[in-house]
């Protein structure tokens, strides 16, 4: 089963999640996440139209409660080849629904589906403060100026 199509029930909370990937029907509950409202639309149709960007989004019966937006990379390695990085660039959790564990419902399946295409390390760049302490504790270490996860 993939983990698009897998849902996930949280023990705290009565909300059945499932996790998939967000498409243009989504364009207006994206924008609801969205803290500037007057650039939201462009940002997201940005997102949906950019090669090489995924969003995932966790949705339940109350519509979209949160959307990654997932940047895969291929960095070159010395020698020849190279490997696939996804970038979380972007996690946010409707205002409502945050503390419920959704955010990192997402995260979770983000790791799944990065794992799902072989790419060997999962990235976030955050600055100090809650969203640092977030990765952390989902088991991100800093390395550079990365917080990076392996796949």
């Amino acid at each position: 089963m993939s983990i698009i199509e897998a849902e996930l029930e949280p023990a705290a909370a009565p909300l059945s999640i499932r996790v998939r990937l967000a498409g243009p029907r989504d364009l207006d509950e994206l924008c609801e996440l969205l803290d500037d409202r007057a650039h939201a639309r462009e940002q997201v149709l940005t997102w949906l139209e950019t090669p090489g960007t995924t969003l995932l989004v966790a949705q339940s019966e109350m519509g979209v409660l949160a959307v990654a937006v997932l940047v895969t990379r291929l960095v070159p390695l010395e020698g020849g080849g190279a490997r696939k990085v996804i970038e979380v660039d972007n996690l946010v959790v409707r205002s409502d629904q945050r503390g419920r564990r959704v955010g990192r419902r997402l995260l979770a399946a983000t790791v799944e589906w990065s794992r799902q295409r072989r790419a060997v390390q999962v990235e976030a760049v955050v600055g100090e403060g809650a969203a640092k302490r977030f990765y952390e504790n989902f088991g991100f270490a800093v390395a550079e100026d990365r917080l990076v996860l392996a796949a």
